[in-house]
């Protein structure tokens, strides 16, 4: 066991409290240490997984073998380079989504949260298991989130949606969004699940007492 040396800047800093923080660390990648920030919750929920790392100059990616003794720096997204939505491989904390949003300018906020049950089609689930291809499963996401800003006068919309195996009663999705008055705020909310659902290329594997199958792939 070594330890890595993290370096963060701007919203990283402030959540870290400090800029330079020792992390022990034997071996890993780049997406484990993203899961091991996000695990701590809050903010940090949506920060590690929209944050660059960078490590001698160059970028990162999640693939990319980090060794003890690395300094890693943790770079969030610059202003208005943001996204609106995150997919994360971790617990989705109650109200996560909440805590994303913009408040100025906002009169009410309603939030959409999706659980994972334990009927469906008829069957006992066991769990659900969610895929992705990331980069454009949240460029579409986030686009699903400006199009609800538009058409309702959203203040703004957040959304976060897990990845990996899911267990009965935790939380698949997450969706808030911030309005000047509660009906656009719900409209907002309803259109974002609905559009997802539609056009998101995340994909649902559902395992159940009679066996696993991929949800909309088999007739």
């Amino acid at each position: 066991m070594g330890t890595l040396t993290l370096r963060h800047f701007a919203a990283a800093k402030e959540l870290a409290g400090r800029e330079t923080e020792p992390l022990d660390w034997a071996a890993g990648t780049v997406a484990d240490l993203k899961a091991a920030l996000g695990a701590r919750g809050g903010r940090w929920t949506f920060l590690a997984a929209c944050a660059r790392y960078a490590r001698d100059d160059e970028f990162l990616r999640d693939g990319d073998a980090l060794h003890p003794d690395d300094e890693v720096l943790v770079l969030p997204p610059a202003s208005g380079g943001g996204s609106r939505a995150v997919l994360v491989e971790t617990a989705i904390e109650p109200g996560a989504a909440e805590r994303l949003v913009d408040l100025d300018g906002t009169g009410g906020i309603a939030t959409f949260v999706g659980t994972v049950r334990r009927q469906s089609r008829g069957l006992q689930v066991v769990h659900l298991e969610f895929s992705a291809y990331p980069p454009l499963a949240t460029k579409e996401l986030d686009a699903i989130c400006g199009e609800a800003i538009a058409r309702f006068g959203l203040v703004d919309a957040r959304a976060i949606h897990r990845l990996g195996r899911v267990e009965i009663g935790e939380v698949a999705v997450a969706i808030a969004c911030a309005a000047p008055h509660r009906g656009a705020a719900f409209d907002g909310c309803r259109y974002v699940i609905d559009e997802l659902k539609q056009r998101v290329p995340i994909w649902k594997r559902e395992s159940t007492t009679d066996g696993a199958v991929w949800i909309g792939s088999t007739p």
